[in-house]
């Protein structure tokens, strides 16, 4: 009796050594210098309540925020040795709020010039529609487009087209028959874009399939521009432009005066850090939640499952880019736009650009890193736990085995034993 308890208890032991192993690897991995480090974002308003970049942003070295210089210092030496200088015309990242790097390679920009930022504009569009659903102005996002122009009529209108929805525009699962570059600029020469995009045939079920619509995101401008007091682009200098101290900036509008909810806004690239600021604040911003936190939670939610950016990405959002590492998700627009809020580390990286240079590159290799965090490490992680677990399995395997060959050896003894007697 003995024995089989020495022997459970052994088997125990080896569980719990097991259990606790995957424990403690799961919780170095979070703090270990060497992997991601983990950051706190439920203390990040308190942490920032006493600064705000509202007048400016405050600088200071990537080293005192706890960043790896030398990592940014070879970025910079293969932005050289690839020759890309005059295709970046911005690159800034803010870490726990300070800008850390700031730099503007190439000769078309300097720091307080406006830049096209293309289909980053979506975000905002985005980021409008849900204070919109907040103030009550639109009721939620499984309102019908269609309800939203009552005196309208629509060719190509069937069933699918009448179940189409606010949260079908968000995710870029419309149904309608489109394809960006050219019906896009098709809808441009028209005197009313709403129309145009509304006329279009319908080809899926909408919700069914992911179409990139920059046409979808300007309905949504449009039903802002209707239901908002004074207009879509009053509605933004209220609730973001003003709050956040922008004011030099342009929104184009269509041929009916409404501001393009896909395109055509222009900011400083320090004006984009402080949007990313926003929403890496969950919305708070100087003692005042200018986006629903909840709205923030749905805007980064992964509604769409997709592959982009060299595999690192793998969904969408509500306008929003959604990617497989540090819960990152981005605003992102032609020719190297973006604003990429990563809140397990704390940062917000911009970027713009009058060509394609593979931001994307940039951020994986180097910039991450220089935050602390590399892509290959999740891999790591995996590998080190299927390791632990074969260890643990493979040692529960030997004591039984061992145990059982006990057991047979002294039945044996005691056959023998009794066949002497």
């Amino acid at each position: 009796m003995k024995n089989y308890n020495k022997e459970n208890y052994t088997s125990l032991f080896i569980l719990f050594y097991c259990l606790f192993s995957l424990c403690f690897l799961s919780y170095w991995f979070q703090v270990s210098s060497l992997f991601m480090p983990y950051t706190d974002t439920s203390k990040l308003r308190s942490s920032n309540s006493e600064y705000w970049p509202i007048a400016n942003w405050r600088t200071t070295s990537p080293e005192s925020q706890g960043m790896n210089l030398q990592k940014l210092n070879e970025m910079e030496a293969f932005i050289n040795e690839m020759n890309i200088r005059g295709y970046i015309d911005s690159l800034l990242i803010v870490k726990n709020g300070y800008l850390v790097y700031e730099s503007y390679p190439s000769n078309f920009y300097e720091m307080n010039e406006t830049h096209h930022i293309y289909s980053c504009t979506k975000a905002f569009t985005s980021a409008l529609i849900g204070v919109a659903i907040e103030e009550s102005y639109i009721v939620g996002t499984d309102d019908y487009v269609l309800n939203y122009f009552p005196n309208r009529t629509f060719n190509n209108l069937d069933s699918r087209k009448q179940a189409l929805t606010i949260e079908h525009l968000l995710t870029m699962t419309s149904g309608l028959d489109w394809t960006d570059q050219i019906n896009y600029y098709a809808m441009a020469g028209t005197s009313d874009w709403v129309q145009y995009i509304l006329d279009r045939p319908m080809v899926d079920q909408p919700g069914s399939v992911w179409n990139y619509n920059t046409g979808c995101s300007h309905l949504l401008s449009a039903i802002l521009d209707q239901q908002t007091p004074n207009g879509t682009f009053n509605y933004a200098k209220t609730h973001i432009f003003g709050p956040l101290n922008i004011t030099n900036y342009t929104w184009n509008n269509d041929s009916q005066g409404i501001p393009n909810g896909g395109t055509l806004l222009y900011l400083t690239p320090r004006d984009m850090a402080k949007f990313g600021f926003l929403y890496l604040n969950n919305g708070y911003w100087n003692n005042s939640q200018l986006i629903p936190s909840n709205w923030i939670a749905r805007s980064r939610t992964l509604y769409k499952e997709l592959e982009f950016d060299q595999g690192n990405g793998i969904g969408y959002g509500y306008q929003w880019w959604i990617y497989n590492w540090v819960n990152a998700y981005t605003a992102r627009g032609s020719y190297e736009q973006y604003i990429v809020i990563i809140p397990d580390l704390n940062v917000v990286v911009v970027s713009t650009g009058n060509t394609d240079f593979h931001f994307i590159r940039l951020l994986v290799d180097y910039i991450l890193p220089s935050a602390g965090f590399y892509p290959l490490n999740i891999i790591l992680l995996v590998l080190l736990i299927v390791g632990l677990s074969s260890i643990g399995a493979f040692s529960l395997f030997i004591f039984h085995w061992i145990r059982k060959r006990n057991i047979l050896r002294k039945l044996k003894e005691e056959f023998l034993s009794d066949r002497e007697d």
